[in-house]
């Protein structure tokens, strides 16, 4: 019958045990000495060695053959453990023998020596499901056990365990396996079974084993079993994962204030036979890189993927703050959990990915909200200048005549030759340029206006157009102080005075048929002769 690769590859010595040197060393060392404990807590999260080496130490205080600390496997004493022949070393789960009478009963059978061997030792599995009055009726035999007798608890929860339990045992903690260990040993096994993975197969299969050895190989076992050659691709369908490339491309989205595309990705994706939770925890994943990279120095050894993927996450991250990352997470973090009991999870992870895209322009008004109740509370409103015509309309001032401070913008690092005539060609042949400077000042304000096109320049003014479902887009780029940034390092670079008109796709007729006498007379009309100077 066959056997499953977890099972087929448990490790039978501690030198076998992977990624928990800081514990089978100590092992090794105490049976060596024979300095071996009444009482032993094994605690850390699944799939990384607890059980495996529990049976390893129990074989090894038993063993007639030790070799350096380590069971020998080959005596009568070893191989009789091994094949459960031996009935000395117990293994018993406390899931479902939970009860005080399963413990009651355990102590009376305690007081019996072992028939075979030195010690008889209990390994109990999940301690920590075990009742109170469980745990009471096991603390005096833990207390003061006979001599022949080893109990072994292993937990994936230590904080659950009472104190007076945990103040009677020596606990070594065992940390999650890295992807390097892992992957060698995936590599390892893949070679002696005759088979060809590639790389990134092995290295996607230990980045969702979340640092347990046993998940890894069931996914391995799972994988292999589809084709005898495990490729990457082969490796994302059997799991369920979603290429490195498509997140790439939804983040990209997402940043770029697009709703509908993602939302088409992901009907995709689902389509294909994706898991909707799978997807979740990929971008969950796919955030946290580009939180590391934003925010560490040494992201390439934190990242643990390939340098040329680390690359594209970095430059991914030039063009989001760290804030951004940081909500995106708080509410993936928390579909996450709805996800898992909604009858709809699709609906969830839409109206996740909604949230991101509009996560922007919500910061920017908690921002302005924020800053406008400071102002109130120091008794002062500072009003924001606007630019709606060639001429520069002088400062509007309040009832006091305070006067706002004129918008500081860095300096561009480029500009244009003056000399050359300026027109639409021209500026379309600079956009590019010119978006760049715009991203050093202001990354969502060159995010908004590249999802414009350019539709016309005349009177110096430069109309862009935007298609429907842009409309929030043209909104937020029209608001006051995005528009005069803007109009700033538009005409710093062109060194020619240059103001901006946004419209729809279906107003362009308005581009080219207004010269802004109408604004000015508007103004006027709105604050009165006494207030608005016009500066020539």
């Amino acid at each position: 019958m066959y056997q499953a690769l977890y099972r087929q590859y448990r490790p039978k010595t501690f030198d076998e045990v992977l990624g928990q040197n800081h514990i089978t060393i100590i092992l090794k060392n105490q049976i060596k000495k024979g300095n071996i404990g009444h009482a032993y807590l094994f605690s850390g999260t699944k799939g990384t060695g607890k059980t495996s080496t529990a049976k390893i130490f129990s074989r090894a205080v038993n063993c007639t053959d030790l070799e350096d600390g380590n069971p020998c496997n080959k005596c009568d004493i070893c191989r009789g453990i091994l094949d459960e022949s031996i009935m000395d070393v117990i293994e018993m789960d406390a899931a479902s023998n939970r009860g005080i009478e399963d413990i009651r009963e355990l102590r009376e059978k305690v007081v019996y020596p072992p028939s075979s061997t030195r010690y008889k030792i209990y390994i109990i599995d999940e301690v920590h499901m075990l009742t109170r009055e469980s745990f009471n009726a096991l603390l005096k035999t833990l207390e003061e056990p006979p001599k022949h007798l080893i109990f072994i608890l292993a937990t994936t929860e230590p904080q659950r365990l009472p104190q007076t339990i945990l103040s009677r045992c020596q606990r070594f903690d065992f940390k999650r396996l890295s992807s390097k260990d892992m992957i060698e040993n995936m590599r390892s096994i893949c070679d002696e079974l005759d088979i060809y993975a590639e790389p990134g197969a092995l290295s996607l299969i230990a980045r969702n084993s979340d640092g347990a050895m046993r998940d890894a190989l069931s996914l391995l076992d799972q994988c292999i079993s589809y084709k005898e050659r495990l490729t990457y691709e082969d490796a994302l369908d059997v799991l369920g994962i979603t290429s490195t490339d498509i997140l790439f491309s939804i983040v990209d989205d997402i940043i770029g204030g697009r709703a509908e595309k993602p939302l088409h990705k992901v009907d995709e994706i689902i389509q294909d036979g994706k898991d909707i939770n799978q997807l979740i925890k990929d971008l969950i994943y796919h955030f946290r890189n580009l939180l590391i990279g934003k925010s560490s120095k040494s992201y390439a050894d934190i990242i643990d993927m390939d340098d040329g993927i680390v690359e594209a996450y970095m430059k991914q991250a030039e063009d989001i703050s760290l804030e951004f990352i940081l909500r995106v997470l708080d509410i993936l973090n928390a579909s996450e959990k709805q996800a898992k009991w909604a009858t709809q999870p699709r609906i969830i992870l839409e109206m996740a990915i909604i949230r991101m895209v509009n996560l922007d322009t919500k910061n920017d008004m908690e921002a302005r909200i924020a800053q406008l109740e400071q102002a109130i509370g120091g008794g002062q409103l500072n009003i924001p200048k606007t630019t709606k015509t060639e001429q520069t309309i002088g400062a509007v001032a309040n009832r006091e005549r305070q006067k706002k401070e004129p918008v500081q913008t860095k300096k561009p690092i480029q500009t244009m030759d003056g000399s050359k005539d300026l027109n639409l060609s021209t500026i379309r042949g600079e956009w590019a340029k010119v978006l760049n400077i715009i991203r050093a000042e202001n990354v969502r304000i060159k995010a908004l206006l590249r999802e414009g096109k350019l539709v016309s320049f005349v009177n110096d003014t430069l109309c862009i157009g935007y298609e429907d479902g842009y409309g929030i887009h043209k909104e937020a780029i029209d608001r006051p102080d995005n528009k005069e940034t803007a109009e700033k390092i538009l005409s710093s670079y062109f060194k020619s005075k240059i103001r901006l008109r946004f419209i729809m796709s279906d107003e362009e007729t308005k581009c080219n048929d207004e010269d802004g006498t109408d604004e000015i007379q508007e103004i006027i009309d709105f604050f009165g002769d006494d207030i608005v100077k016009i500066k020539e």
